[in-house]
């Protein structure tokens, strides 16, 4: 399962990486959306106070209108939408469907992604496959997509009719034949949809028998690499697609969970002597600073108010301000660690996983890393 994608393009303007790369300061947002029309007037409410602490937080009125305009074309909604503006540009927008994150509003020297990173490692990459003996419908998630890729497969046979006065026994073998080629088609399919998302989880509904043909004539690194499951509902119109909706999201859920515990406990194996990975503030700012690090590990704990100091280059990385390079190119700013953490991150092509507070296993400080190499 891929984590954090560290250059995919989400609802909105720019990349993460650009994002980033832009000149600071930064506004960041999540404002709960309200659904209901009626209430669209509290919703107004609740901007203008999100709206005032950006400005005493010194954000300048030019971004502030910026994002006010955003967030006034979004209402009424659904979720939560996730804003981020700097010098009087929305720079980045997305959507997070089911997000229950809570309005926050923030404006410092690097932009506060943790909450958008969070809801994306919970809505993994994924393949839902509903299939039957003629062919499938697939739906092809990205990884923290909110709008499915739609694709229709069809066999290259045609199921073979009773009517055709075959014998029993000759018809039948005639038949399974029939819908055997039909599944490989399918199983080819699939195999080009998770790779076009680099999805590790597929999710199978439909026929039994088209199920088992399916399963059967998946390539052998779909079989190795990817969980598959099965989950409720046809290809016809009988009112099952609302059931798969909901067994779909659980199991994405779940798997986004065990992809952590599945992290954690490679991390803990590779902090043994001569591993690949760091833990605590230190050695994992150092690490971020050099490009060792494959994927970052750090906690998102409001009351954490730690901060570290960065630079304009990825390697102008430190907790104080007196160890970052003498020769850096420009003013060092001052940010929330595990802000600064995720910037230096991304910024070197790591992927990036967001723990709880308080989660099993979670690295010294809160922080820590699975390194590319000693």
């Amino acid at each position: 399962m891929a984590m954090a994608t560290r250059d995919a393009t989400l609802t909105g303007t720019g990349t993460l990486r650009e994002l980033l790369a832009a000149p600071g300061p930064f506004a960041s947002v999540y404002f709960d959306l309200e659904a209901r029309p009626e209430r669209a007037e509290e919703a107004g409410a609740r901007w203008r106070e999100l709206a005032a602490r950006l400005a005493r937080e010194g954000a300048d009125a030019a971004t502030v209108d910026a994002l006010t305009a955003r967030v006034m074309d979004a209402l009424p909604g659904t979720g939560v939408l996730a804003l981020f503006a700097s010098h009087g540009e929305v720079r980045h927008v997305a959507g997070l469907p089911g997000g229950h994150h809570g309005d926050v509003a923030e404006f410092a020297a690097v932009p506060h992604l943790l909450p958008l990173l969070e809801w994306r490692q919970e809505h993994p990459a994924h393949v839902v496959a509903v299939v039957d003996r003629t062919g499938a419908d697939l739906l092809v998630h990205p990884e923290g997509g909110t709008e499915a890729r739609r694709r229709t497969v069809q066999g290259t046979d045609d199921e073979i009719l009773r009517t055709s006065g075959l014998p029993n026994m000759r018809f039948q073998h005639r038949a399974e034949d029939s819908w055997e080629r039909n599944a490989k088609v399918v199983a080819e399919a699939v195999d080009e949809a998770l790779a076009e998302v680099s999805a590790s989880l597929l999710l199978v509904a439909g026929d039994v028998r088209a199920r088992q043909y399916l399963t059967k004539h998946l390539p052998a690194r779909v079989r190795r690499d990817v969980t598959v499951g099965h989950i409720s509902g046809s290809r016809s119109a009988d009112g099952s697609a609302a059931v798969r909706t909901s067994r779909t999201e659980t199991e994405v859920a779940r798997a986004g969970h065990a992809r952590t515990s599945e992290l954690l406990r490679t991390l803990e194996h590779e902090l043994a002597p001569g591993g690949h990975a760091v833990e605590g503030v230190r050695a994992t700012l150092d690490a971020l600073a050099v490009g060792r690090v494959g994927t970052l590990t750090v906690t998102d704990d409001p009351r954490d108010q730690r901060t570290a100091w960065f630079g304009d280059s990825p390697a102008e990385l430190a907790e104080r301000r007196d160890d970052l390079p003498p020769d850096g190119g420009g003013e060092p700013h001052e940010g929330r660690l595990a802000d600064v953490a995720v910037r230096a991150a991304l910024l070197t092509g790591a992927d990036v996983r967001v723990l709880e507070p308080g989660e099993a296993r979670t690295p010294a400080q809160g922080t820590g890393g699975i390194c590319r190499y000693p």
